[in-house]
């Protein structure tokens, strides 16, 4: 076996320590990167959801899914990909306080667990972070034809995605 003289062991407890810290650091950037780019996308959530809440008191109804996309271009919500946006599959009458206007998935890794982050039709924000809980939430809102919908729509954009 090598021995090690006094220099060497020295020089090797500093590299394993380099690397440790090293390693420590990356780990903890990257959840502080997931942190915050969940408060983000929570924030343009939020100023999103006040400007449809204005739309609605101003129109008495829902701005269409164009006019979300648009908006969210020119607040530069690039935390919010791949919103969905519900309006057209919502009836007149819904109770606001539980019916899901948009949400969008989020999955993190580390510390940070994904989940989704959902606007009520009341405007309120919320992270739900069980997949589970927030599946049976949407569910005893969707209705036949949004499923078809939906299903078409991600079977359109795998298709385009593989060619």
């Amino acid at each position: 076996m090598l021995s090690l003289n006094r220099k060497q062991k020295k020089l090797l407890v500093n590299i394993v320590i380099v690397v440790a810290f090293t390693t420590a650091m990356v780990a903890g950037f990257a959840n502080i990167k997931n942190v915050i780019n969940r408060s983000e996308a929570t924030r343009a959530i939020g100023i999103l959801g006040k400007e449809i809440l204005q739309y609605r008191q101003k129109y008495g109804s829902l701005p269409s899914e164009i006019y979300v996309k648009q908006y969210e271009e020119a607040i530069g919500a690039v935390r919010l990909s791949d919103l969905q946006y519900r309006a057209q599959w919502i009836e007149y009458g819904a109770d606001p306080n539980t019916t899901i206007l948009a949400y969008t998935e989020k999955n993190y890794r580390g510390f940070v667990k994904g989940g989704y982050i959902a606007l009520w039709l009341n405007g309120k924000v919320e992270w739900i972070s069980g997949k589970k809980q927030f599946e049976k939430i949407l569910a005893a809102q969707q209705q036949q034809q949004e499923l078809q919908w939906l299903q078409e729509h991600l079977r359109n954009n795998k298709d385009n995605l593989s060619q």
